[in-house]
């Protein structure tokens, strides 16, 4: 796998090594120029050098033969040393010369000029007078005739220096479009590297980012992503596609299980309905069974139909909605039988407003809560049970109020009761009751059909009684 570093290393160095040779290209081009213009100063100095130290030995020489000074020889054997040394300097700057054909003729010169020189010094030593005269004059005659060769070479060689002048400004204009064409191919390459790397990082991590997005907006059916590249976007692509296959193979195993689990609920809710508890159903056949021996079949007709309703409507769906008007007339046919069953030792009383029976609220709610304050609250009462059942309208909800003069219950209870944990149905607390719903079921279903925690609460303490309220919220104009 190539990794983005090594991408950006390779880019930089690229970049490094096309500046270097911009640079390198520069520095040869200047340095070749200037090696030309210092070649052509070179001979320039030394013709002059040759010019003014011909000049030198001449005097040197005429000044010994005057004066026999040691001082004058000494310095004519420098000047010799010297202008040797320049015939060896202009022998090697021969190729600098070439366009001027008295070079030769001009090295002789100054060989002629050194052995007529030396011969005016031996004459001189010997004590020759006419010799070192006519040796002398012959030094001054070549002296001269150098000097003056002298500045013809130098206008020969000023007028080669012009040619190549231009042709070393031809030269620096052609290595400047060069330079400027190599400094521009450079910054394309650079431009276009960037570019390349660039976006083969960018847009990858945008096309990414907007599929996270869709992932976090619920989308799981976006298109897949195509990296060609064979770094860490790569594997970082690799990893979401999987993890975005998994969760959305995840999202629809929980999808199957919640309704795998809310059919088990069903099951388990229509178990309960259809489990009429065994008590409920002997005490009721019971009473029709005195009532058939003692009286008439009237009131014995009215109380089976009151046990027949209640025993439909207990098998009804417990997610159907209903509205309060049935839940109240399955509420008073409870009542029946129950004032049936305990005769002066229960009250029952209801104080209803007709406008709030339209209100819709979840099936089997009220029944359950009425029965709970029959089992829990008064049935233990030897004489003067009461249960009432009150609903009235107040500020735009439906209030439902369940109270009954029973025992009460602690804190405690109270606590555990409107807590949020799952009902078991195995309680004995449920023994006795026509449906086996209770009190937690009934809030459970409250919680879900709202929306809302706070629908049923209970006040109540030990031995001063019960009340039970339900706030409903009116979702319709035609409810109250």
């Amino acid at each position: 796998m190539r990794k983005i570093r090594s991408k950006l290393l390779l880019a930089f160095l690229i970049l490094v090594l096309l500046g270097n040779v911009a640079a390198f290209f520069v520095y040869w081009s200047s340095s070749k120029i200037t090696s030309e213009y210092s070649k052509s100063f070179r001979s320039f100095l030394l013709l002059n050098d040759i010019s003014t130290e011909a000049k030198t030995m001449y005097e040197k020489v005429n000044a010994f033969a005057i004066e026999k000074d040691q001082a004058f020889a000494k310095g004519y054997a420098k000047s010799k040393r010297k202008m040797s040394s320049y015939d060896q300097a202009l022998l090697k700057d021969a190729g600098l010369h070439a366009a001027i054909p008295s070079i030769e003729k001009y090295q002789y010169m100054m060989r002629t000029l050194i052995n007529e020189s030396d011969a005016t010094m031996n004459h001189v030593k010997k004590g020759k007078i006419k010799e070192y005269a006519a040796s002398v004059k012959e030094v001054r005659t070549v002296s001269s005739y150098i000097q003056e060769q002298t500045m013809t070479l130098l206008d020969d060689e000023l007028s080669e220096y012009q040619v190549l002048y231009q042709s070393l400004q031809k030269r620096h204009q052609t290595y400047a479009l060069f330079t400027l064409c190599l400094f521009t191919l450079s910054i394309g390459i650079a431009l276009w590297m960037a570019y390349i790397i660039a976006g083969g990082i960018s847009r990858p991590i945008v096309h990414l980012s907007r599929s996270a997005k869709e992932v976090s907006e619920g989308n799981f059916d976006g298109p897949n992503l195509h990296v060609s590249s064979k770094d860490e976007i790569s594997v970082l692509n690799h990893a979401f596609e999987r993890m975005r296959r998994e969760m959305k193979v995840m999202i629809e195993e929980m999808k199957q299980k919640a309704a795998l689990d809310q059919k088990i609920k069903d099951m388990k809710l229509k178990t309960l309905q259809n489990q009429m508890n065994p008590h409920f159903l002997f005490n009721t056949l019971n009473i029709v069974s005195r009532m058939a021996y003692l009286e008439s079949a009237d009131a014995t007709s009215r109380l089976i139909q009151s046990v027949s309703t209640l025993m439909r409507y207990s098998l009804s769906p417990l997610s159907a909605s209903v509205t309060l008007e049935q839940e109240v007339k399955v509420v008073k046919e409870y009542f029946h039988i129950q004032e049936t069953r305990f005769s002066d030792r229960i009250t029952c009383k209801t104080t209803i407003d007709e406008s709030c029976l339209s209100v819709h609220i979840p099936s089997l709610t009220l029944q359950p809560l009425v029965e709970n304050a029959f089992i829990h609250g008064v049935e233990p009462k030897e004489e003067g049970g009461l249960v009432e059942l009150s609903i009235d309208r107040d500020d735009g909800f439906v209030m439902i109020r369940i109270r009954d003069n029973g025992l009460g219950i602690s804190d405690q209870e109270k606590k555990r009761l409107l807590s949020q944990e799952e009902e078991d149905h195995s309680d004995t607390r449920s023994k006795g009751h026509s449906t086996g719903i209770g009190l937690r079921n009934v809030m459970s279903r409250l919680r879900l059909f709202y929306g809302v925690q706070d629908a049923l609460q209970i006040d109540s303490k030990p031995n001063e009684g019960t009340t039970i309220q339900l706030t409903i919220p009116i979702k319709e104009e035609r409810a109250c």
